[in-house]
């Protein structure tokens, strides 16, 4: 049965400006391939997509450079490389650490009558992925797919201090380049509650990102060491006391994150 030609990367969407034509085009080169990986050369991989061969030729060659292909010399053509791999196993991580997560998470909120977050790195903010939560917590209209920032949150705050010296210090020069002005009250807080992360294994944030809310979080590592996820619980000040997170919450969520690195051990 002959492969669909994939419609040429352009056309409508060129008419909004936030669609990248480049990159419709490197990602329609990828999915010229198919489930047999079968070795491909620019003009069957040009025919299949509907672009010119010279165009196809300088998006092989970067990809190839990227690690997305690899070049066979003997037969001059392509085959999906490691690359692409790596950023299905890290879909599909996410997808079985959230299933391992969730119970834990559920039990936890419950106890708290709180939100409880799982989150990932997503350049300066952490991504949520995961969300558990009781009614009392929904007064804060956060879900999955919502972005937070790290130097003002629980979960952002247990990330950065989880980190290796020297990426942490890395991180926190970017972010002082991103929040301009506002950096030097951000740092004085978020200094503070990297200092206290270090010494008890968890982060909090009293009202400092959204000022009705407190949370504190903790860091799921990897084997290494290296932090990989992080968790939070948080709520309404009213609720989520700051003495309440030091005392009860704050350890409770660490030792959620501790359980769900045991268990996901393999995965992460």
């Amino acid at each position: 049965m002959p492969r669909r030609k994939e419609k040429p990367a352009g056309t409508a969407e060129e008419k909004d400006y936030r669609f990248m034509t480049a990159l419709a085009r490197g990602l329609s080169v990828l999915r010229a391939f198919g489930p047999d990986n079968r070795p491909l050369g620019n003009a069957e991989i040009a025919e299949r997509v509907g672009l010119p061969k010279p165009t196809v030729s300088r998006i092989t060659f970067t990809l190839t450079e990227l690690g997305y292909l690899n070049y066979v010399e003997d037969s001059g053509r392509y085959l999906l490389g490691p690359g692409v791999l790596t950023l299905g196993y890290d879909v599909m991580a996410q997808m079985e650490i959230r299933d391992i997560a969730r119970p834990y998470m559920q039990e936890l909120a419950d106890y708290a009558d709180a939100s409880i977050y799982l989150g990932v790195p997503n350049g300066l903010e952490m991504i949520y992925i995961e969300a558990c939560r009781t009614p009392a917590s929904m007064a804060i209209r956060l879900g999955v797919g919502s972005r937070i920032p790290m130097p003002s949150t629980g979960m952002g705050r247990a990330f950065l201090a989880a980190l290796p010296e020297d990426d942490r210090a890395k991180m926190v020069a970017q972010l002082a380049r991103h929040h301009g002005a506002d950096w030097p009250r951000l740092e004085q807080g978020m200094t503070r509650a990297l200092k206290l992360a270090k010494e008890r294994g968890f982060a909090m944030t009293v009202g400092e990102w959204i000022s009705e809310a407190n949370s504190a979080g903790a860091a799921i590592r990897r084997p290494d060491g290296y932090p990989a996820y992080a968790l939070n619980v948080g709520g309404l000040r009213s609720i989520i006391t700051k003495e309440r997170l030091e005392k009860d919450l704050g350890p409770r969520v660490l030792g959620v994150a501790r359980q769900i690195e045991h268990v996901a051990r393999g995965l992460i």
